[in-house]
């Protein structure tokens, strides 16, 4: 028997997924991301270092903020460049508004309609109202941080190497706190919603990374750590982290040498930071049961336990800004830099080389769905294997779901 599942929808990007059972057993299983590749990396070169930002914030209308931030760090490092507390303040009120708005986008609107077998979320408007609503508000109050210090929503304009162009007003920011304050029952009641969605069982045996930081849940900056022991500084990643690719699909899978697979996002950011949430977003991770794990539908979860600690933290970093320097003078220099990030889904590693005249001579970029692409078709084996019994249309609802739990983003993983 064949299935092909010739487009999964509710994703960013288009990918397919055949499998092939005989005598009860699962032959073959691909994942083939069709995407047509877009070749960042490949026209970064050439380019002068300050129009870098502009340019990688179109690998994803969804996380333009981490590619951007993640750039800067990179660039910054390469010209020794340490940018001021301020500026590493507003970069992760900007990278936490942005998971918000991500998170919020895809339990609501990828989600939450396979647990009501429903098509869209447009199926859900006349029976989930009030949900809808709710979504909307912290949709709206997170993409308004963004504007707030990114100039826009989408696509921030104010973000280049060495901080930031401007900054807003206190007035501005004073009811910018006050909006994030008055949404924290919204995010709890997010969280709930997604708690008491059942989840199939399936155990996932691989090594959940992301960065880990000290007395903080890192997003920005951290050493690489994960659940078997690796722990390692950011500027050693390549010597850790290998990409491959394979014949039917665009998109490039990222492993551990001589480890395997790995998983990155919220579970895995949860599985390593969960005492370095915040005290009100820890509790409600307790009051859910959730304290990390290795399911990966579980990221559904985690996701929504992010929700909770980012408008939380959002709000504690805007009261604690001095909206003094917001940039630092730098000079170019020849040189090679990288860095890492968490971006909504993930990990993300952006290198460069530079000569002397600022110009980018070489690119690198390992996205959170490369990330993950070897271990998503490592669990949907399992799932498979461990449903083959069951009827065919429930199987293939099985595999979607899965797949929208691990949240990708098939366009990025094409740059």
């Amino acid at each position: 028997m064949k299935i092909d599942i010739n487009y999964i929808a509710r994703v960013e990007g288009e990918s397919s997924l055949k499998l092939k059972i005989e005598e009860g057993k699962l032959k073959e299983l691909r994942l083939n991301i069709w995407e047509p590749p877009r070749f960042f990396e490949g026209f970064l070169v050439g380019r002068k270092f300050d129009e870098v930002p502009d340019i990688v914030a179109r690998i994803c209308g969804i996380c333009p903020v981490s590619h951007m931030t993640t750039a800067i760090r990179a660039m910054e490092n390469a010209f020794g460049l340490t940018p001021s507390t301020e500026v590493k303040r507003i970069r992760k009120i900007l990278a936490l508004s942005q998971i918000l708005s991500s998170h919020l986008a895809h339990l609501y609107v990828l989600v939450l309609p396979d647990f009501f077998r429903l098509n869209s979320v447009v199926e859900m408007l006349p029976h989930f109202e009030k949900d809808i609503k709710r979504f909307l508000r912290l949709k709206e109050a997170a993409n308004s941080i963004t504007a707030l210090f990114g100039g826009r929503a989408l696509h921030p304009v104010s973000m280049v190497v060495g901080g930031f162009t401007k900054v807003p007003l206190k007035a501005d920011i004073e009811k910018a706190v006050k909006e994030l304050e008055s949404l924290h029952g919204d995010a709890l009641e997010t969280l709930k919603m997604v708690s008491e969605l059942k989840c199939p069982a399936l155990e996932n045996n691989a090594e959940f990374v992301a960065l880990k930081g000290k007395g903080e849940y890192a997003i920005n900056e951290g050493m690489i750590s994960s659940t078997k022991g690796l722990n390692i500084k950011e500027h050693e990643y390549a010597s850790y982290f290998i990409e491959d690719e394979v014949p039917y699909s665009n998109a490039k899978r990222t492993i551990i040498k001589d480890r395997g697979s790995l998983m990155a996002g919220a579970l895995s950011r949860i599985n390593l930071g969960f005492d370095n949430l915040l005290p009100d977003a820890k509790k409600a991770s307790e009051t859910v049961g959730l304290k990390g794990g290795t399911n990966p539908f579980l990221n559904n979860l985690a996701q929504a336990v992010e929700i909770v600690h980012a408008l939380q933290e959002c709000a504690a970093l805007l009261r604690g800004l001095s909206l003094k320097d917001y940039f630092a003078d730098f000079k170019v220099r020849e040189g090679s830099g990288s860095a890492l990030t968490e971006a909504p889904r993930g990990m993300l590693y952006h290198y460069y080389e530079i000569d002397r005249r600022g110009v980018i001579t070489k690119a690198n970029i390992v996205t959170p769905t490369a990330h993950n692409f070897l271990n998503l078709e490592e669990s949907l084996k399992k799932l498979v294997t461990e449903n083959i019994d069951k009827p065919e249309d429930e199987l293939i609802l099985m595999c979607e779901m899965l797949v929208r739990a691990y949240d990708p983003c098939f366009s990025c993983s094409v740059h």
